[in-house]
């Protein structure tokens, strides 16, 4: 299918954006857990930003909803890309980013990202046909894991930094000079300032027309959140799925920001560029799902296909837990991209074809917010020195595994309404 140009446009801002984007969150929480040795303090910062992000993901569902997404992507790219380069320029002040400063940055980050994806894929449903909703959730997430495999790679070589002399090729010694300094947080955070600059740019010149009716809702930020509650209300196997569904995307979002930097440190004993690494190899599989895992599961159902993957995950979750393995570890976080992007396009083409567009952002919010919470309740738990101290972190993956099958077990009793073939109907709107 041919792309609509607004959607080329903001997809094409979204890889400028991303790939500095990726290596700010890949170098925040290396920075805590290598650098200043403080595990701890990690787990307090994610702990404190997901408790924040329970009530700003209600929130910026009603804003998906009653603004248009084209100036949302404009006012929350500026705000965004204003905080980085305030950052850098202190760090080039004092010679040192504050911690206060770090945490801001993250924060901000991660609340960008809370309004920015749902946004996107609310746009997309908005300016396509619904024949198409499948292959572009699946281009979506191509895009986005092609991005991390860039900025992961790129993460390695300047938290790392390199210095070569020669390759060997066939047994032949080839000259090859290339030194690159491990970059400074201050750099880091200048570069990706600027990237978001560029994304505004481009977001300026995004025209389009709807395929779907744009309803102007009057109403209260409590009433119009109510609406994204309430449908879920009345569709009680919608709830389940969408909660349960998202499992896979909990434990990935613990485990790469608050569980993998303390694994490669405490128990892999491995650095900078191995952390980075693995964030590589898990997008390589999140491209192969994004490319191929419609065309896989094309005979099955889209919840039989789902939980299929959740039960893949639970396995290399009890692999990862009892191995001490750099090798292993690649290839866990391999199969973890396949399974959880797979699982992200099935789930998102789901509700696509479920969900009107015009409750969509606040329907997503209510269930993104319930998945906060499960976040919030396992990084609390995993916060405990206990696993922090030590190899005692693989047991945190032990528990992820437990955590998943609790919700392959819920979503089974949905089974049989879940796969029927059938249609929602469009709502009232306040």
């Amino acid at each position: 299918m041919k792309y609509p140009l607004s959607l080329r446009l903001l997809i094409l801002s979204n890889i400028i954006s991303g790939l500095a984007q990726g290596i700010s969150m890949l170098a925040i929480p290396w920075y805590f857990a290598s650098i200043l040795k403080s595990p701890s303090s990690l787990a307090l910062m994610y702990t404190l930003t997901l408790c924040g992000s329970a009530f700003w993901g209600v929130y910026a569902g009603t804003l998906i909803d009653k603004y248009p997404r084209k100036k949302i992507f404009i006012w929350f790219s500026l705000i965004g890309g204003s905080l980085l380069l305030m950052a850098s320029a202190t760090g080039y002040i004092l010679g040192v980013v504050p911690i206060f400063m770090i945490i801001i940055v993250f924060t901000a980050t991660w609340y960008y990202n809370n309004i920015y994806f749902p946004a996107l894929y609310a746009f997309a449903q908005e300016v396509c046909e619904a024949k198409d909703y499948g292959k572009v959730n699946s281009f979506l997430e191509i895009q986005s894991q092609a991005i991390t495999v860039v900025s992961g790679g790129v993460a390695a070589l300047l938290l790392q930094g390199v210095d070569i002399d020669s390759f060997n090729l066939f047994g032949a010694t080839i000259p090859f000079h290339l030194h690159i300094t491990p970059w400074s947080l201050s750099s880091i955070f200048l570069t990706d300032g600027i990237t978001y600059f560029i994304a505004v740019f481009l977001i300026l010149k995004i025209k389009y027309t709807p395929h779907t009716e744009k309803h102007h809702e009057e109403g209260s930020i409590v009433e119009r959140l109510k609406t994204g509650s309430r449908f879920l209300k009345e569709h009680p196997s919608l709830l389940i799925f969408g909660v349960c569904s998202l499992s896979i995307f909990v434990v990935v979002l613990t485990h790469v920001i608050l569980l993998m930097p303390i694994y490669t440190k405490n128990h892999l004993n491995a650095s900078a560029g191995v952390y980075a690494m693995m964030d590589v190899y898990y997008a390589i599989g999140a491209l192969l799902a994004g490319v191929g895992i419609r065309q896989l599961f094309r005979k099955m159902s889209t919840v039989k296909a789902i939980i299929i993957l959740m039960f893949v995950t639970v396995g290399i979750l009890l692999v990862t837990a009892f191995t001490r393995s750099i090798p292993i570890f690649f290839v866990f976080s391999f199969i973890f991209g396949i399974t959880n992007a797979g699982t992200r396009v099935l789930r998102i083409t789901y509700l696509f074809h479920h969900v009107p567009n015009q409750v969509i952002g606040r329907v997503n919010s209510t269930l993104n917010v319930m998945s906060v919470m499960c976040r919030i309740l396992l990084s609390a738990i995993f916060s405990f020195s206990f696993f922090l101290r030590g190899d005692n972190i693989i047991w945190t993956y032990f528990f992820s595994a437990i955590f998943i099958l609790i919700n392959i077990l819920l979503m089974a009793t949905k089974y049989k309404s879940l796969v029927k073939d059938y249609s929602v109907p469009e709502i009232e709107t306040i």
